[in-house]
């Protein structure tokens, strides 16, 4: 048996049945396994791939949850019958009360029916509620198994709705009804210093999945309507050159950002490129596939990872006082009896201001850069590996190889971190404004 630490990956056979099996310690705390099916958008194709507790089978019965005994769970998984539109499984666990760090030494294991069994142990975890154990994804033509170890705060909630399932929200921000406008109390809340930050995009206003739907099915059918009228009565212009979309293209990859009073992430100049002026772009003729590149060399990319890793904390922390300041507004609004003074209902809109103002989106998208420069940088080494024969030079690469691999692990945690706290950022905003709505302004 082969165990892999955190952030490593292996080749799994994905010939008959893969039996994952999950086990703890029987006295601590009960763990409620969980599996995600998930496509390449990270997200479920629908409800029914998710698997749990009150939903212990996928379609067709290709992914099933069983507890078999105390301090145990499983899940049979036939890789060869699930369909092309799921890119990977992801296999994970929620507490009801404690934390994880209670559960340091719960081991996952993997057993293909035919193979080598994979295995990861978890060494080391904090106060979080939920945590990504592994997962199982596509490469190539087969399948590989990843050992994540990321942990999600709030328990199952935030976890599922990261990959799209939809839960009633329980927290701060839920729907409940807002009693009638209210007096002022003594103690009105004095509004909060901003926290700096570099880069400025707003987070994108929050969409319910239902509404963004319904939208996508309208405007899908609008373009085929008006696709077929093209084709009907000017199919000539059928044959035009695609100037349009390249246009189009280019306005939105290179349209002018935001105005905002914060900076936002600066590009680095790629190594060996001087401060001379650039060539104009000249515009492609046809779409035609490029390989992933990265702009950056290796020190570079480390150092823009360093400065991601310094906003996404003081986003993660502005995000959790806002949340503490709207539970504590919410509870002295029920409990008032007098009209809305004027500093609750401006505290109320600084507070949207600046997480308005919350480069949320910003950091995504450079994470998901990065990551892509990691995972260049992870082929590059191994290929490297595979070339070279020399003892000193083959630790040397496989401490560099190793270092890629967790840089790739932090990203796509942080990745998925900053996507809970978009979704998060949108929810406070929504209960900020019902305050405001409350007080009839």
């Amino acid at each position: 048996m082969k165990t892999l630490p955190k952030g490593a990956n292996a080749p799994l056979s994905s010939a008959g049945t893969v039996r994952v099996e999950l086990r703890w310690p029987p006295n601590r705390d009960t763990l409620d396994v969980v599996c995600f099916a998930v496509g390449a958008d990270g997200r479920i194709p629908s409800d029914d791939w998710f698997v749990f507790y009150n939903q212990p089978q996928a379609p067709g019965g290709v992914v099933a949850l069983s507890t078999p005994a105390a301090g145990r769970a499983e899940i049979r998984v036939q890789p060869e019958r699930l369909p092309a539109g799921v890119d990977r499984l992801v296999i994970a666990a929620a507490l009801s009360h404690g934390a994880f760090r209670d559960l340091i030494g719960a081991r996952l294991t993997a057993t293909p029916a035919a193979g080598e069994p994979l295995a990861f142990e978890l060494t080391e975890a904090g106060d979080e509620q939920a945590l990504i154990f592994a997962e199982l994804y596509r490469h190539g033509s087969g399948w590989k198994l990843r050992a994540i170890g990321q942990g999600f705060r709030g328990g199952l909630q935030p976890l599922a709705e990261h990959f799209g399932v939809a839960v009633a929200d329980e927290d701060t921000t839920s729907e409940t009804p807002i009693p009638p406008p209210i007096e002022p109390s003594p103690s009105a809340p004095t509004p909060p210093r901003p926290i700096p930050l570099e880069s400025t995009p707003p987070p994108e206003p929050r969409r319910r999945r239902s509404r963004r739907l319904t939208r996508l099915l309208t405007l899908s059918v609008l373009l085929a309507a008006a696709t077929g009228a093209v084709w009907f009565f000017k199919p000539a212009w059928l044959a035009l050159p695609g100037e349009l979309w390249t246009d189009l293209r280019d306005r939105l990859a290179y349209g002018a950002p935001p105005t905002t009073t914060l900076e936002a992430p600066q590009p680095a100049t790629p190594a060996g490129v001087g401060t001379e002026t650039p060539p104009s772009r000249s515009r492609p003729t046809s779409m035609r596939y490029q390989a992933p590149t990265c702009p950056w060399d290796d020190t570079q990319v480390f150092e823009r990872y360093h400065a991601l890793g310094e906003n996404y904390v003081r986003i993660l922390q502005r995000v959790e006082h806002s949340n503490k300041l709207l539970g504590k507004w919410r509870q002295e609004l029920r409990r008032s009896t007098d009209a809305c003074p004027t500093t609750f209902v401006d505290g109320n809109r600084q507070e949207i201001e600046q997480l308005s103002q919350l480069p949320v989106s910003a950091w995504m998208e450079e994470a998901t850069k990065l990551n892509g420069c990691a995972g260049l940088m992870i082929k590059r080494l191994d290929k490297e590996l595979n070339q070279e024969s020399r003892p000193i030079l083959i630790q040397r690469l496989v401490r560099e190889a190793d270092r890629a691999r967790n840089l790739e692990s932090d990203l796509t945690d942080i990745a998925r971190d900053l996507a809970y706290l978009r979704n998060k950022t949108a929810r406070l905003l929504d209960g900020f404004q019902e305050n405001i709505e409350a007080c009839g302004h």
